[in-house]
């Protein structure tokens, strides 16, 4: 690939990054995604899609492609240990908020989302990024990659996960991992997906379980055809690798070590392991939150999703997140240089970076606030709490809130739905 000038190289293709890729192709906005990854496989195992990140998917055209590989959640049954606490009814966030809550194989999501931002066209994979030059006084910022390629462009996006290269380069110090400012928590996730389980009823359609046993949380949620996702949290003596968060590898021997023997439900035989067994693909990896969050925006550099914000798992908030990021850095554009008439080519440095500090400023107290509450709501699932009140605090909420509570409080959550001017008015509202 030679040398080339776009508007805007968001730097992964992630989830936020495709997003982001998406929104700029239905505003003709020049654009190119890198990723690192040699080619487009299956990671991951799950992913969460809730009203806040649902609206602009709408507008995108994707919702009905979404209903095809997800499934609403329309209960969620509490465990303690094996005793059912609680079930939770999350019918009713559909009537609250326009869209459901739903659980979706991420890889087929990750697709939808690639296919949207115009695949192979726009989607430059094994694009390694070691630099990146922001000199105000030159009418692009170049990107380096790996292989001594130059690219350049008026905006770059880091959309390169919770280990960015691009906010390390941000910071000054491309070869300081300290440069990521984020700690390890103590704890160790490990999920997977499973094959189509014929021996569910139809009861178990559409019903999470939050299961609390004494030394660990799992949580396993369903998906299309009677599918399981499955993610589990446990607190570790010592994280595994300092300079990585997902292991290298992770088996069905691991998972059950620790949750194969614990009750489930959904089994005939009242053990996980007979859903882990069921797993087509397993992950494992050490949990890190943030200690200093960093600006979204420097210059003509702007970070999304984990980038800037990483979280915990214990709602399902990562990927809502950057994909909320992704629309509002497009309003943005779409406000200050489509829909105004200005053009990339007649803006100064400074102007490109007034309208990247706008974008931050728009994004960073609700993310930093939502890490924090995602932290808090994973230590009160595991019971982690000063003073000796953790299982007092979650029999409170866990086993007595009913659901039109849960449905009130997360207002402040589902309630915000950022979407983009310039593209079409969302299609689906039921």
């Amino acid at each position: 690939m030679a040398d080339a000038i776009t508007d805007i190289l968001i730097l992964g293709g992630g989830i936020g990054g495709l997003t982001l890729g998406a929104i700029l192709r239905q505003l003709n906005l020049s654009y190119k995604v890198l990723d690192r990854s040699t080619s487009l496989t299956p990671t991951g195992a799950g992913i969460s899609l809730a009203p806040n990140a649902l609206k602009v998917l709408d507008q995108l055209g994707l919702y009905e492609d979404i209903l095809a590989v997800g499934q609403k959640i329309r209960s969620i049954r509490v465990y303690r240990n094996d005793v059912q606490w609680n079930e939770i009814d999350w019918s009713g966030m559909e009537a609250a908020y326009g869209y459901p809550v739903m659980m979706a194989e991420r890889h087929s999501f990750h697709q939808i989302l690639y296919r949207a931002a115009g695949g192979a066209e726009s989607v430059i994979m094994d694009s390694k990024v070691v630099d990146i030059i922001d000199d105000a006084a030159e009418p692009f910022v170049t990107v380096i990659l790996a292989d001594g390629k130059k690219l350049r462009a008026r905006i770059v996006v880091g959309a390169d996960g919770i280990r960015s290269v691009t906010r390390r380069i941000l910071a000054g110090r491309a070869n300081d991992k300290s440069a990521n400012t984020i700690r390890y928590t103590g704890r160790t996730h490990m999920s997977g997906i499973t094959k189509p389980l014929p021996h569910l009823s139809d009861d178990a359609i559409g019903v999470g379980h939050w299961m609390l046993y004494d030394k660990s949380v799992l949580v396993t949620w369903p998906c299309p055809g009677k599918g399981q996702w499955f993610i589990g949290m446990k607190q570790s003596a010592t994280v595994k690798e300092q300079d990585r968060s997902v292991w290298d590898s992770a088996t069905t021997g691991m998972v059950n070590e620790v949750y194969g023997n614990e009750f489930h439900p959904l089994t005939d035989n009242g053990k996980t392991s007979e859903i882990i067994d069921q797993a087509i693909r397993v992950l494992a990896s050490d949990v890190f939150e943030e200690v200093a969050f960093p600006s979204m925006a420097k210059g003509r550099v702007a970070l999304i999703g984990d980038a800037a914000h990483s979280m915990t798992s214990a709602f399902g908030q990562g990927g809502c997140q950057s994909i909320e990021d992704a629309a509002v850095l497009a309003d943005e554009l779409q406000t200050k240089i489509v829909k105004s008439g200005i053009g990339f080519d007649r803006l100064t440095s400074a102007e490109i970076g007034s309208i990247l500090a706008t974008y931050a400023a728009r994004r960073e107290e609700r993310v930093q606030q939502l890490a924090l509450w995602s932290r808090k709501f994973a230590m009160l699932q595991a019971a982690i709490i000063p003073y000796g009140l953790g299982g007092f605090l979650r029999g409170l909420v866990f086993r007595f809130a009913p659901g039109w509570a849960w449905i009130w409080y997360l207002k402040w959550l589902y309630g915000v739905q950022p979407t983009v001017s310039g593209l079409d008015p969302v299609k689906k509202k039921a």
